[in-house]
């Protein structure tokens, strides 16, 4: 599954394994987008700055309740986000929807689970 959307979509990944983040990206570049990672304040003020349709991949993995901040400011920069959680998290994951999650996935997240998600997000976007 590719990126045939006629505006391309920017892919930030909040992700802090680096091998995990690596492997998205990878994926992710090879259908057809653009990513960027989403690790600082910095990242995060860059990406408020890309013009174009924008989806986050929030995984929770190693941010504790951190990440509901890095949630709702991807909510006030209305930036559309996916959280992917390990099964031990899902029941905190539930909080995702209520900051804004567009969708939760479980991990090990299915790749083409993961590319039809993207390819929905991006034909309704």
């Amino acid at each position: 599954m590719t990126n045939q959307s006629s505006e391309p979509l920017t892919i930030l990944l909040c992700v802090k394994s680096p091998g995990n983040q690596k492997v998205l990206a990878a994926s992710l570049e090879d259908a057809g987008y653009h990513c960027r990672p989403l690790n600082s304040e910095a990242d995060m003020q860059a990406a408020a700055a890309i013009a174009g349709k924008k989806l986050a991949l929030v995984d929770t993995s190693g941010f504790g309740s951190n990440v509901w901040r890095l949630c709702e400011k991807l909510q006030h920069m209305n930036t559309a986000f996916i959280v992917l959680s390990p099964q031990e998290m899902l029941t905190r994951s539930s909080h995702a929807t209520q900051y804004g999650a567009v969708s939760v996935m479980q991990k090990p997240v299915a790749k083409k689970a993961l590319m039809q998600l993207i390819a929905g997000f991006t034909s309704e976007a």
